[in-house]
């Protein structure tokens, strides 16, 4: 199916679930088994629906022949451009199906009927690789999946034999960006879709329009361009023009990703009123966004861009069902589908509802209305390294595969607070290690799901903590492969666990924290509520349940572990307590020099404390409420903001056990009140991985305590 088909490309076929899977009844389950994925010997994200290793490679060439069977027609063209370019960055010619050269492997292209949208099937065997499907995203999957089979050839130039029949269990994948907010460069985005494109991602939902300004073009309009009646210091110059945005189409097209656009109203659109001098609501501002969607739609064709999104979240209007009824007539009236947020202004019957509230994948209800599922966390929000296990456990829509009412899930990036330098926004949000996770939910499915997992990490010797983290093992690899020219954020945690002991909870007067018997204790397991807890980040709240927290927010967490060393030696660990969300930046800021955490948490090394760096901005950016529309908001964020953006903590062990004792306190209602601690070390390109010789331990031998 080509995406030129418009609202067809929209129709999601049902996903049968692949042979032996079933419902299981809210336990987290994968749709693949250990001892496939184990048996893997290359690393593959999203893994495929049905794979075989056969043992017989194929060995690369300086040439190889491309045919394309004559059924094929067009549908493979995207498919042919993306697979030149992969062949020219391994120096290997592209000869055709007309040449003689005898021993050069083949690449075929050849239409396979009855196929899943967007499947394919990948046979490589020693003297020919062939790709069949029946629609243009299925061959361009192909390619991509081969991608990645290239990149971990064998030392001999062999690429490994193999039998894939791959299929979406969902049949739209997005990934949104905000350039309301923050403007990005058209060659920014490109380069962000291009490689989401290798994901197998199919959406990109393009956040045009936010209170600091209307993005797109006007010619109707040139008011909304003029930098006057935009916001000052939000890129004011910056618009996209029709030209851009047409050109951006045609990229993701190629790419086989259709383009979202979402034209904010009547609430996010601040620029709105000071600009005509009434508001959106009003007669006279729907009269104008009528003809703003008339212009758009003239420009941008509907076999482009079927469908719209209108927005319409977090605003309270007197006429809110008035106004969605003919803004979306309008919308309609173009040959174009309405999409809108939810929680928003109440839907017409036929509109793409995007819920938003993270509340669990149960929350979303089906009211006859198509459904894309945005709950599981945005990328700007959480923490870096917390939200991959978000994305991994998380079932989308709640069900196992897509239907006509579950369409799939969009993962959305909302750098709400200026950025000057653009290309910080992905490394300041977890886009790559973020998107990637969320390929591998959305391309496979998850046929059971347990919400706990969304917050804890399960332990150790379970099931559900292999999956994580072969799947962990999976991302490091391509990492290397594919991100060394990009920011991510993530190294592996999953193997990592502590004794967490509290929450003990301070008196009503006591205005700083005071030690408590936990931190002295020569055994934490004698204390009182002590479990064991996985990973290397932990958010406490989430953890806990709402139930446990005190309105006085007067409480402090422990966490005890234990790492060996061989001889005395230096390790290093990303390490860090709250962190703001860069949608609005409440947090108790940067600490103190020496100081780790500006609520007062500590890290204690075999009973010292572990001395917190010298800070470019000591007891800066404190900000205990929401700071949106505010001057606190037009204040951009410094790498040292965040745990994951700046240098390791460097940590000295001697010989033996080390106990590492934590305390976590909560300070203010609102805190981000958590704590992240990983071991990496230095690969040979100077980039932080993850350490494997450490590794954190909830217990050591009784006799090596200290």
């Amino acid at each position: 199916m080509n995406l030129r088909n418009g609202l067809l490309f929209l129709l999601l076929l049902v996903i049968q679930p692949a042979a032996g899977q079933q419902d299981t009844g809210g336990q987290w389950q994968s749709p693949h088994t250990m001892e496939v994925l184990n048996a893997a010997p290359v690393a593959l994200i999203p893994f495929p629906q049905e794979v075989v290793w056969t043992g017989q490679p194929l060995t690369l060439r300086g040439e190889m022949i491309l045919e394309v069977q004559d059924a094929v027609g067009r549908l493979a063209d995207n498919a042919v451009r993306s697979l030149k370019e992969l062949l020219q960055a391994y120096q290997i010619q592209m000869g055709t199906g007309s040449d003689q050269t005898k021993d050069a492997p083949r690449i075929l292209f050849v239409k396979k009927a009855q196929s899943a949208a967007e499947g394919y099937q990948l046979r490589v065997t020693p003297s020919v690789i062939s790709i069949a499907a029946n629609d243009a995203p299925g061959f361009y999957y192909g390619v991509q999946t081969l991608r990645q089979l290239l990149a971990q050839k064998t030392a001999k130039d062999q690429v490994y034999g193999c039998s894939i029949n791959d299929w979406p269990a969902f049949g739209l994948r997005g990934f949104m960006h905000d350039n309301g907010r923050n403007f990005q460069p058209v060659a920014l985005l490109k380069a962000q879709l291009e490689k989401l494109s290798w994901y197998k991602f199919n959406t990109f939902h393009w956040h045009l329009t936010d209170n600091p300004a209307w993005r797109p073009e006007s010619r109707i309009y040139p008011q909304l361009n003029d930098p006057a009646n935009r916001k000052a210091g939000r890129d004011p110059d910056s618009s996209y023009s029709f030209e851009e945005i047409r050109a951006l189409i045609a990229f993701a097209r190629e790419r086989s990703i259709r383009i979202i656009p979402e034209l904010d109203m009547p609430g996010h659109s601040r620029y709105f009123e000071p600009t005509f001098g009434f508001k959106m609501e009003s007669e006279q501002g729907m009269a104008v966004l009528e003809k703003l969607i008339d212009e758009f739609c003239a420009q941008i064709p509907a076999e482009d861009c079927p469908v719209i999104h209108i927005g319409s979240d977090e605003v309270g209007i007197p006429n809110p069902e008035a106004f969605i009824r003919r803004i979306t007539d309008r919308v309609k009236q173009h040959g174009r589908q309405v999409m809108v947020w939810n929680p928003g202004l109440p839907p017409e019957p036929g509109t793409i509802e995007q819920h938003w509230r993270d509340e669990g994948s149960a929350g979303i209800k089906n009211n006859g209305n198509p459904v894309v599922d945005s709950y599981s966390g945005y990328l700007n929000y959480f923490d870096a390294y917390s939200l991959i296990q978000r994305y991994f456990f998380q079932q989308i829509c709640n069900q196992p595969r897509g239907d006509r009412h579950a369409w799939g899930g969009i993962v959305c990036c909302w750098p709400d607070v200026r950025v000057d330098d653009k290309s910080r926004i992905l490394l300041h949000n977890p886009v790559w290690p973020g998107a990637i996770t969320y390929s591998e939910a959305a391309w496979c499915g998850r046929p059971g799901y347990n919400r706990i997992y969304m917050n804890e990490l399960p332990r150790r010797g379970t099931p559900a903590n292999s999956y994580f983290r072969e799947f962990e093992s999976r991302m490091a690899r391509h990492r290397l492969l594919f991100f060394a020219d990009a920011p991510f954020p993530y190294n592996a945690l999953g193997d990592m666990e502590w004794t967490m002991t509290g929450p003990f909870y301070r008196g009503k007067e006591d205005a700083q924290y005071k030690a408590f018997a936990p931190e002295l204790d020569a055994d934490p397991g004698n204390t009182v509520r002590s479990r064991i807890v996985a990973g290397g980040t932990f958010r406490f709240a989430d953890m806990l349940g709402a139930k446990s927290l005190s309105p006085l927010a007067n409480e402090t967490l422990y966490l005890t572990g234990y790492i060996h060393a061989k001889t005395d030696r230096t390790i290093y660990a990303i390490t860090g307590f709250e962190t703001a969300a860069r949608s609005n930046r409440r947090s108790g800021g940067i600490p103190q020099n020496g100081k780790w955490d500006a609520n007062g948490g500590a890290i204690f090394v075999n009973g010292t404390e572990l001395a917190g760096p010298v800070w470019n901005n000591p007891g800066g950016n404190r900000y205990l409420k929401a700071t949106w529309g505010t001057p606190a908001n037009e204040i951009p964020f410094t790498d040292e903001a965040f745990y994951w953006s700046r240098p390791p903590a460097k940590i000295l062990l001697k010989k033996g056990w080390n106990k590492i004792v934590v305390r976590v306190p909560r300070a203010y209602r609102e805190q981000n009140w958590s704590f992240a601690f990983v071991p990496v070390k230095k690969d040979g390109n100077g980039t932080w991985e993850r350490d494997e010789n450490v590794r954190v331990d909830a217990h050591a031998p009784l006799s090596s305590r200290n």
